[in-house]
């Protein structure tokens, strides 16, 4: 019965925040409201209270499912090279990007969604910093703190999605990829196995 009630639960979740998506695609996140997004999932209200407090606290969760299913073919990538060394992760990205390209754009473009640009950095620097702790080598320096290095590598890869997006994704994922990992490799590359800046 347990496993039931948690498919369940699975479900409506899952119904929950891709009707909040699509919405975000249709109009700005301020203008909907929680009415909005139980109407478009089939469900009421109460069902929404259920397992959100706050359509802040949905966007959040739908953000990160969307996440992880872009990380999980990280999986496919090789493991043993830093993430900055490894094209085949931003070419994931940029992908994934583009396949979601009008969900990125509404979401970047909201002046209201500040939460979803730190959230974005975020997810990519703990990804960044699990990848780059598996692949270094046990006496491997780095010259700066581990949890710099991601926000560096998070925060340039954000900023390379924005402006593709902004600019009408002039360039292919292919490119794009190439572009980040080459400003990343040689940004972090003098930063491993230095003395302390």
């Amino acid at each position: 019965m347990a496993k039931t009630v948690d498919r369940r639960v699975r479900r409506s979740r899952k119904l929950l925040g891709e009707a909040l998506l699509e919405l975000v695609i249709e109009k700005p996140f301020g203008d909907i409201t929680v009415q909005d997004i139980a109407d478009r999932a089939d469900m009421n209200r109460a069902t929404f209270y259920l397992h959100f407090q706050s359509k802040e606290e949905l966007l959040q969760c739908a953000l990160e499912e969307l996440f992880d299913e872009l990380v999980s073919q990280f999986g496919k990538t090789t493991p043993e090279q830093p993430i900055w060394e490894n094209v085949q992760s931003e070419l994931f990205v940029f992908r994934h990007v583009a396949n979601h390209a009008q969900l990125y754009k509404a979401l970047l473009g909201d002046p209201n969604l500040g939460l979803v640009i730190h959230q974005i950095i975020a997810y990519i620097a703990r990804h960044s910093e699990r990848e780059t702790r598996s692949s270094l080598a046990e006496d491997m320096a780095l010259s700066v703190p581990i949890e710099l290095l991601s926000h560096h590598v998070a925060g340039s890869l954000y900023a390379l999605i924005d402006w593709w997006l902004r600019n009408d994704m002039p360039h292919s994922p292919e490119y794009m990829a190439n572009v980040a990992q080459t400003l990343c490799a040689n940004g972090c590359k003098n930063m491993v196995g230095r003395g302390a800046v």
